[in-house]
């Protein structure tokens, strides 16, 4: 962690899961102030990973950088929570506020994070890169919610600028893309095709294998649209479901985003153990295949050694039992 001469923070945050006696342990853990990781609920009550970020600064300060790492190995389960609202604060040195988000989700790895709403202060600069790697086999849930601003204290929209750059890579190719600004001195962000009538926007992506599968479950899931909120779901790419949300409150929309991604982390859960017993059947039925068919072999050895010996040798053998 440093500390700048204008007081503004850089810190770091490295946190790693691994798999132990077939439950997701702790790996590694770092952190500098104003942040501290911990475990999130009974580490006996689930055999996945829960941990929460914490933090005791008011919020974010102009200069400050925050660079955030997490790896999840394989076969991993892992949820990542945070503990309140990310408050961007007034920046009157125009320097901006930074994070850098990297997220590696190894093979049959699970990782869930859907952070609390962003509220961009007055007045303040917000750069958000996040870089999500992950394989064929991993399932990701990620979510992000930003607000207009403090709107029940009058604020609304008065920010310079927030700016977010969402990045996921499979296997080290580009697969989707998610490049979000906002200007609202410069763009006409409550009019048609922006923002509109509502405050808040909420996004939720899930990679995975069964993507595709639990699309389905969301299209009889959510036939209607809410009063309070609009919303819009696609496939984004191959095996990426991409979710959008417009509402008007931040506990509204993190509630809804959390209950779909719960509902995402057991289907794939449900997906994934139904899998592997499907392997274990096909195996268990190649066994029972192998061990049919190899009396039959043998059977085939054994006619194979008593042919008929040929008749001069049979003759020659014969001769001498009767000179014997």
């Amino acid at each position: 962690m440093n500390i700048n001469k204008d007081n503004s923070l850089n810190s770091k945050i490295n946190l790693s899961c691994k798999r132990e006696n077939e439950k997701t342990v702790l790996g590694e853990s770092y952190f500098d102030i104003p942040y501290k990781l911990t475990h999130y609920g009974s580490l006996q009550a689930t055999d996945h990973l829960e941990m929460i970020m914490m933090c005791s600064s008011p919020g974010i300060m102009d200069g400050d950088i925050l660079t955030l790492n997490i790896h999840c190995e394989a076969n991993t389960e892992m949820k990542f929570h945070t503990q309140s609202y990310n408050k961007i604060h007034p920046m009157p040195k125009k320097k901006g506020a930074k994070q850098n988000c990297s997220f590696d989700i190894e093979k049959g790895a699970s990782f869930m994070y859907i952070p609390h709403p962003t509220i961009p202060y007055k007045d303040s600069i917000f750069t958000a890169t996040n870089t999500i790697n992950i394989t064929e086999s991993s399932h990701l849930i990620w979510g992000d919610i930003i607000s207009g601003g403090r709107i029940h204290s009058g604020e609304r929209f008065e920010f310079d600028t927030y700016h977010t750059k969402t990045k996921i890579y499979l296997n080290g190719r580009l697969i989707l893309f998610d490049n979000q600004l906002i200007d609202p001195k410069n763009q006409p962000v409550e009019d048609l095709l922006f923002f509109e009538a509502y405050t808040h926007q909420a996004t939720l992506v899930i990679a995975s294998p069964f993507a595709a599968e639990f699309k389905k479950e969301l299209d009889e899931i959510l036939l209607a649209q809410f009063i309070d909120s609009s919303y819009g779901f696609t496939m984004a790419a191959d095996n990426v479901l991409m979710l959008r949300v417009m509402g008007s409150s931040g506990d509204a929309l993190h509630d809804w985003l959390f209950n779909i991604g719960n509902m995402a982390w057991e289907f794939i859960k449900y997906k994934k153990k139904e899998a592997a017993q499907n392997v274990l059947e096909n195996q268990q039925k190649q066994k029972v295949l192998i061990s049919e068919k190899s009396p039959v072999d043998s059977k085939k050895i054994k006619s194979k050694s008593v042919k008929k010996l040929p008749k001069k040798i049979e003759k020659t053998i014969n001769k001498k039992k009767s000179k014997e």
